[in-house]
């Protein structure tokens, strides 16, 4: 088992693999374990890296918003093999939420159209978000949403498209084979900057 140090810094972590400004960075990975007829099997072992960062270097200044879209994906193990195969099942459900709905409005007065629905229900419906937990003057947030399938998105850091499937190179040697995007979101709040969270798949062999 490989030892490794319990007290590192942020600051020394190499990303300059990953293209634009990363904020936070998540690794986990599961083995799965199969019983068959009293037998214990070792199955697929599974990774998953969450990352997030800046979708643009602009100030948002319009109302609070939110993109997001799930990619589902089917798994195959090849045991003979240790290969494991991810099989794309769609272009995934999505959603727009708030004042990008048709334009995003950012820093200086500019205009970005960071996403669009790649099919869009063309229903459109109010969602609320309100608690009285901080007091009578608290604020609270009231909304329409978009429901779609599938989702384009151009910003940083990784721009894509559902339709092309979303498979992202290898950028930090985890595992064997390339990411597989599962889940993507894109937060707006008033006064910051857009942050992009991204979900990824990939698989793990001895």
């Amino acid at each position: 088992m490989a030892v490794t140090s319990c007290c590192q810094l942020v600051g020394d972590l190499n990303m300059s693999s990953i293209p634009g400004c990363v904020t936070s960075v998540n690794v986990s990975s599961s083995t799965e374990m199969i019983d068959v007829c009293e037998e214990i099997k070792v199955g697929p072992t599974v990774g998953n890296i969450s990352i997030t960062g800046y979708a643009s270097s602009d100030i948002y200044i319009g109302c609070p918003s939110q993109v997001g879209v799930s990619v589902s994906w089917v798994r195959k193990y090849d045991c003979d093999t240790d290969t494991l195969y991810f099989i794309n099942s769609g272009e995934g459900q999505s959603f727009i939420s708030g004042d990008i709905a048709s334009t995003t409005f950012v820093g200086g007065g500019s205009t970005h159209a960071y996403v669009s629905l790649n099919t869009s229900s063309n229903r459109t419906y109010k969602v609320l978000n309100a608690s009285s937990t901080g007091g009578p003057a608290s604020q609270y947030m009231e909304s329409f949403r978009t429901d779609g399938y599938g989702l384009t998105y151009t910003g940083d850091i990784f721009p894509f498209s559902t339709a092309d499937g979303v498979e992202v190179s290898n950028l930090l040697g985890l595992g064997r084979g390339s990411w597989y995007l599962q889940s993507f979101n894109l937060n707006f709040t008033p006064g910051s900057l857009p942050t992009a969270s991204y979900s990824f798949l990939f698989g793990i062999s001895d």
